[in-house]
């Protein structure tokens, strides 16, 4: 039987009712991007949006996963968990990542960096809003 907190995750976008009466729903991610560690002469690009929100107290984190880009014939995945929110949790917030990629053509890469501040993935260009919220439920 497992275990895993992120199973069951039950996601509370922010929602608007404004004046005119139609209600939209607002997602914020981060952008994270750059270049693997250098192993055996070669790096690999990077490129992906943040995933799941995870709440904590005062702060937050999110999951992210990708894919690198082709170099030197072959490409790693990688997934992980950001850092806390650095400046805040409002518009101007940002994680910092380091995380070693799955292994590939028998070796393995470093992806770290800082993300960027959260952009608007979906919902509406009209209204700001705040993060989205997710509970994760233990099953």
């Amino acid at each position: 039987m497992e275990n895993r907190l992120s199973r069951k995750v039950k996601s509370k976008e922010q929602s608007c009712l404004c004046k005119q009466g139609h209600a939209s729903q607002v997602r914020f991610q981060h952008r994270m991007s750059g270049r693997t560690s250098l192993t055996q002469g070669h790096r690999h690009r990077f490129r992906n949006l943040t995933d799941r929100f995870i709440p904590g107290r005062g702060t937050h984190r999110h999951t992210f996963n990708g894919i690198t880009r082709i170099a030197d014939g072959h490409r790693h995945a990688y997934s992980g968990i950001t850092g806390p929110a650095i400046n805040g949790q409002g518009p101007r917030h940002f994680h910092r990542f380091r995380q070693v990629t799955q292994v590939a053509d028998g070796h393995t890469h470093i992806i770290s960096g800082r993300t960027s501040v959260p952009i608007r993935v979906s919902g509406s260009a009209k209204h700001r809003h705040g993060l989205i919220v997710e509970s994760i439920q233990r099953i």
